[in-house]
Order: structure tokens, then sequence, then C-alpha cells
């Protein structure tokens, strides 16, 4: 049985690589290192956790959007006589307007509070100009 024997201080000293390191200048931190470390700490953030994803405006906007859209296909297959008996909705044009400013002010409310999710783009929509 061969057996490579164990290396010795000395060998580790007569390495190249520690050689190579000895040559190297030290490095010193600049005066502004603290500042710049915990600058880019605080711009790195906390990643959220996957239920605070879950429930961001962009998917609850998403999610409102398909509700909306599953209700209107609904409403128009079945339509005013869809079966005997059955009462059906009729859209009123002012609870409508209502209800569409509502979830436009709690949009963009969510959108205040989470500025970083939206685009430039996205944000001069959601105000209307």
């Amino acid at each position: 049985m061969n057996r490579k024997p164990l290396h010795t201080d000395e060998s580790w000293e007569n390495d190249a690589v520690w050689k190579l390191l000895d040559q190297v200048p030290a490095a010193t931190a600049s005066p502004r290192f603290t500042d710049n470390t915990v600058r880019a700490a605080r711009l790195a953030g906390q990643a959220r956790p996957w239920w605070q994803r879950l429930f961001s405006p962009a998917p609850l906007a998403g999610l409102a959007t398909a509700t909306a859209a599953l209700v209107f296909a609904a409403l128009s297959l079945l339509g005013p006589g869809s079966g005997p008996g059955n009462p059906t909705a009729m859209l009123d044009a002012k609870q409508a307007a209502a209800i569409q400013e509502i979830a436009e002010t709690e949009t963009l409310i969510a959108a205040v509070d989470h500025l970083d999710d939206f685009s430039d783009t996205e944000l001069v929509s959601l105000i209307g100009f």
C-alpha cells in the first residue's frame, strides 16, 4: 500500500502559489469603503418572501383583469334570456363608473407603495397623462 507522505510546514512555504502571493502588494480600503458598502447593501435590499411577491400589485392587476374578462364573457354568453325564471344582471353605467374609479385609485395607491415594480411607462399610463 503506497501512501503519499504528509506535507510538512516547509513544503507549504515552498509552494509557487505562496511565493506569488508574497509578491502581491497589500490591498488597502478606500476612505469611503464603509459608506460605499452600506449604500450598496441598502440598494440591494432584501428579497421579499414568496407570499408577498404573489400579492404584489402586478399579479393582483392581472388577476383582476382576468376575473373581469371571465365575468364579461359569462354575461355575454348567458345573455338576458338565459334560463327560465333566472334574473339577469343589468349594467348600471353610474355604478360601473364608480367601481372603475375606485379600482384605478386602489391601483395608484398600490403603485405608490411599490414604485420599483412599475416602469416609467406604466406609471404614466396609471396617472392618465
